[in-house]
């Protein structure tokens, strides 16, 4: 896809995920891909959508996933590879 920005935001445990992916969709017109287990108890979520609209959804989700987890971790990619965008729209490739 043309003019697509992903987005991760990962934290320890469901519940800081599960706030931050709540807060990221009342905010902004992001599409979540998923929510999945990394393991050792860490859950990520990927979202996309427009560059602006991504950052400030990753920027809600980690303050939000703050306020449960000490640590929270996110990344933006302006423009993706092949293989980040696989990633964003299958998070189970990356594997336990």
């Amino acid at each position: 896809m043309r003019n697509v920005a992903v987005g991760f935001v990962e934290a320890e445990g469901f519940t800081p995920i599960f706030d931050a992916v709540d807060a990221m969709v009342k905010a902004t017109e992001v599409e979540v891909t998923k929510v999945v287990r990394l393991g050792g108890g860490i859950v990520a979520v990927a979202v996309r959508g427009d560059l602006a609209t991504v950052e400030e959804a990753v920027d809600i989700g980690e303050e939000t996933a703050r306020v449960r987890s000490r640590s929270v971790r996110s990344i933006v990619f302006a423009s993706p590879c092949d293989a980040v965008s696989a990633l964003a729209a299958e998070p189970d490739l990356v594997g336990n």
